[in-house]
């Protein structure tokens, strides 16, 4: 049952994020939120196809609070990502450095013809500024990922 919510959910995200045409415009200063660590699930890959699905865990910088999110990559370049799972984290940056609950459900993607040293991909109320990709720091990682959707699996943080 949990395996058919997973991919009931993914398949939801899928459809918003292949729904997303326009980018967010990005504040022209932003401050550390906390950050964002998503895990790839190998075994809901294969119902997608070449689709990565992660579970992923927001924690706030000020206070430690956590919120639980389901994220939808754009497809795989390579099957070599598939097969394994991938550890993708992500610095989260807001206007005013605050979390809230459920800021992170959105579609985040890279803006066009801008290449950063170290990429970002924009949301309405967030931008994702990736710190590693399976233990390493590659700005490749968001040249063949140019696009997340996130969708929050828990209403409210934690501690």
């Amino acid at each position: 049952m949990r395996s058919l919510t997973l991919a009931f959910t993914a398949g939801i995200l899928a459809a918003g994020a292949a729904g997303a045409h326009g980018l967010g415009a990005a504040p022209a200063i932003q401050r550390a939120a906390g950050t964002l660590t998503c895990v790839t699930k190998p075994e809901a890959t294969l119902v997608f196809g070449r689709t990565p699905v992660a579970t992923c865990i927001f924690t706030a910088e000020r206070g430690g609070f956590r919120q639980s999110y389901a994220a939808v990559f754009s497809p795989a370049a390579g099957t070599a990502e598939l097969e394994t799972a991938q550890t993708v984290i992500w610095q989260v940056l807001t206007k005013d450095g605050f979390a809230r609950p459920g800021m992170l459900a959105d579609s985040f993607t890279a803006p066009q013809g801008e290449a950063a040293a170290e990429p970002e991909l924009v949301g309405r109320t967030a931008t994702l500024r990736l710190l590693s990709h399976s233990g390493q720091s590659s700005a490749t990682f968001a040249l063949a990922q140019p696009r997340v959707q996130l969708a929050a699996a828990r209403p409210d943080m934690e501690r």
